[in-house]
């Protein structure tokens, strides 16, 4: 999928979620109004979607400016953003995805757990771990798609792993990035997807 067609896809999402809303009696009054022009608004930027996307460049600078730190409530639309799109590359979620549309949206209840990954201003990639029992469960680890195979997961993987925790997982796709940064399978765990492989890494405490 290139550019273009991952931009139209986005669109469509939003476009039907933004239906539902009116069908299920959530938009009411004056509000249907205005959700009626932000699909309106969305079909013509769709039309306008440059078909050769994919030829464009993406100016990206050295990994050398990357910082991690701790994610503010400012920070929280960049994340949404991130989180969106990076979802999105995964063909084979699309079908779930597409009826599950509030997948796509990043919990904010999640911020006090989440650090991002920053070039120059710009987040382009997030990991949330959050405290769970003797361990560390990482519940999300996304990476916009225009910094992916930067090292981007993997220097938020190590930044993780300085808190001397043990990390674990719940991954199916992601599984060689994983045992490539030191994860184990130990088992399997139910998700709304389906199955999902349990994941651990052990980290020694200094």
């Amino acid at each position: 999928m290139n550019m273009s067609e991952l931009k139209r896809l986005i669109i469509s999402i939003e476009i039907k979620a933004l239906e539902k809303t009116i069908v299920d009696g959530e938009g009411k009054s004056h509000f249907v109004d205005l959700i009626r022009g932000r699909i309106d608004h969305l079909r013509r930027e769709a039309d306008w979607i440059h078909p050769f996307d994919k030829e464009l460049p993406v100016s990206r600078p050295a990994m050398t400016n990357l910082v991690i730190r701790d994610a503010a409530i400012d920070d929280v639309d960049m994340i949404r953003d991130v989180y969106r799109r990076s979802s999105l590359t995964n063909e084979t979620d699309h079908d779930l995805i597409a009826a599950n549309p509030e997948w796509l949206v990043w919990d904010e209840a999640l911020l006090p757990f989440a650090h991002v990954a920053v070039v120059d201003g710009r987040i382009v990639g997030f990991a949330t771990a959050r405290p769970v029992d003797d361990f560390l469960e990482l519940e999300d680890l996304f990476t916009d798609p225009d910094w992916m195979r930067q090292g981007v997961a993997s220097a938020l993987i190590a930044d993780i792993a300085q808190r001397g925790v043990r990390i674990e997982v719940s991954a199916n796709l992601a599984k060689a990035f994983y045992e490539s940064a030191g994860f184990v399978v130990i088992g399997v765990a139910d998700s709304p997807g389906g199955p999902l492989l349990r994941m651990h890494r052990e980290v020694s405490k200094p």
